[in-house]
């Protein structure tokens, strides 16, 4: 059975940590917000790690830091024991190109691109070249089941495809970490299903995920959850054998740490 902690994982290895992480939103002199207050957290290698929360509970706020997207007010984040603070934009770029892979709810694919150009984009850009292009590219779509999508345009295809085909576009440069921001809330039941099978099985190959998420069907697919409340961690979880116990869980969890009605959505067949 899922038990509840509210301590971080006691794994002395990290391939993502964060420290002290803070983030105070307002101007000089005005009024501020607090979204984020001394938060840590330490993801092992090959964990699969969820990120909930009520609306305006810091979760959104995390995922951007540790994406090095945002810059922290105070703390630090480290990927694969680096720290980019004070890496020029260039630098950054090319940090956050190779190690860190992004899957968002809007699947953020071109649709003047073919599949296998949206896939292949990162490698591009990267300068790879192309007998090494190709080897990544059947590696990933044969893993992902999407190797006969890949003359196809985006709006060719279906949502869940479109996700699967975001998730071969982050995990084929070989990224330390792959962090998803809600990436079933544009799809139907189904197709949540397709594409959280698809990242569990990826996990299970050793791929280390970081989920935000406010759907407890996605959550269940996690092997630990973290939730936030006000910026600060509230508890944590660990899942058991059981998924459908440990979504049931979830609910409960969220059920404690109240919040809008319309944080949690009704529950997947």
């Amino acid at each position: 059975m899922p038990r509840v902690v509210h301590t971080t994982t006691t794994d002395t290895r990290a391939v993502l940590e964060a420290s002290g992480l803070t983030k105070v939103y307002g101007a000089a002199g005005g009024a501020t917000h607090t979204a984020l207050d001394t938060f840590d957290l330490r993801v092992a290698p090959g964990e699969f790690l969820g990120v909930m929360g009520p609306s305006g509970s810091g979760k959104s706020t995390l995922l951007n830091l540790l994406a090095t997207i945002d810059t922290p007010t105070a703390g630090s984040v480290r990927v694969g024991g680096v720290d980019p603070a004070g890496m020029r934009p260039a630098e950054l770029a090319l940090f956050r190109r190779r190690q860190l892979g992004f899957v968002f709810q809007e699947f953020n694919l071109l649709d003047t691109l073919t599949v296998r150009e949206n896939i292949l984009l990162p490698l591009v850009l990267d300068k790879v070249k192309l007998p090494e292009m190709n080897r990544r590219l059947k590696e990933v779509t044969e893993r992902l089941g999407i190797g006969d999508l890949l003359d196809r345009r985006p709006f060719e295809v279906s949502g869940g495809q479109q996700q699967r085909v975001a998730i071969a576009r982050a995990i084929v440069p070989g990224p330390a970490v792959v962090l998803a921001d809600e990436l079933t809330g544009n799809l139907d039941s189904k197709s949540a299903l397709d594409v959280m099978t698809t990242l569990q099985g990826l996990n299970d190959d050793g791929v280390t995920v970081v989920m935000v998420t406010h759907d407890p069907f996605a959550a269940s697919f996690c092997k630990r959850i973290v939730f936030i409340k006000d910026g600060r961690r509230f508890s944590e979880m660990t899942r058991g054998t059981n998924r459908q116990a440990f979504f049931q869980q979830v609910l409960d969890a969220l059920s404690v740490m109240g919040g809008a009605a319309d944080d949690v959505p009704a529950a997947r067949a």
